[in-house]
């Protein structure tokens, strides 16, 4: 939640459940059998007050985050199942699915106000650049792109990275994206320069499936090895482990608190992990 010590978690049985946290005890505000088959994305508002959420049956719900009630519901939105899901500004959204296939919603019309369909596999990951007007999406195919919002065209597309591209974060006040790999690569792409990427970091042994911005500088990964690092981008550099799930336990989602106290991680293992970052 961006002001607010709650948390919300899709999970595989199609349930979204409401938390606040503590550091003594933490409280369930509500759970809601939201979809039939698993929520495959959750995401606030810019406020707060509402939440978006997605699912493999191919739904978008738009929820109030106080109560779990469902605002609007959205049915066979996309052809594919959903896989991403990202709040641009207080009334749009993108969501991505398993083949490929980018959609812009405006929460003010019932239709979807863009649809992008350059990618060829899953869409993994997206980000946002406000001052650009500009998404950045990465998948399975191996490619990044770009598009401005308010175009119907895409805008740059790289060249085929030869590597499940799995996670997107914008650093250095956007003028650098970081993009994690399936080899475990952290590439590094200049704004407006999106043919290939100008620097990588090596050093992760599995794939890198999440990341989280901690400052400009800084991000943590989460990895397939169950442990998440924290990295500083240009210069670049190891810092260490800063959690670790064990073994065969992959990390699906790291994200920071408001407070940016906390770094909350989830995975196959039923639970929300803290860490004080």
């Amino acid at each position: 939640h961006p002001s607010e010590p709650i948390i919300v978690s899709g999970l595989i049985n199609g349930k979204i459940k409401c938390h606040r946290y503590g550091e003594k005890s933490h409280q369930e505000l509500w759970t809601e059998k939201a979809f039939k088959k698993s929520c495959r994305g959750v995401a606030f508002n810019p406020d707060g007050s509402q939440l978006y959420s997605v699912s493999k049956d191919k739904m978008i719900l738009l929820m109030d985050t106080s109560t779990g009630q469902t605002i609007k519901s959205r049915e066979m939105t996309h052809e594919n199942p959903l896989n991403s899901l990202l709040n641009l500004n207080e009334n749009m959204f993108a969501t991505g699915d398993d083949q490929g296939v980018i959609k812009i919603w405006d929460n003010r019309k019932e239709d979807a106000v863009m649809t992008y369909s350059e990618h060829e596999d899953f869409i993994a990951d997206m980000a946002y650049s406000p001052s650009h007007k500009t998404l950045v999406a990465v998948g399975g195919d191996g490619y990044l792109s770009t598009w401005d919002i308010r175009k119907p065209n895409v805008a740059a597309m790289s060249d085929q990275m030869g590597d499940e591209l799995l996670s997107v974060k914008l650093v250095k006040n956007g003028r650098k994206a970081v993009v994690g790999s399936q080899e475990g690569i952290l590439s590094l792409w200049s704004w407006g320069d999106w043919g290939d990427y100008k620097d990588r970091i090596v050093g992760h042994p599995h794939s890198i499936d999440a990341i989280c911005k901690i400052d400009e500088d800084t991000i943590c990964t989460g990895s397939s090895d169950g442990m998440i690092r924290v990295v500083s981008i240009l210069p670049n550099a190891f810092h260490g482990v800063i959690g670790d799930h064990g073994q065969d336990m992959p990390i699906e989602h790291i994200e920071l608190t408001h407070d940016k106290k906390y770094l909350i991680s989830c995975g196959h293992d039923e639970s929300l992990r803290f860490w004080d970052v």
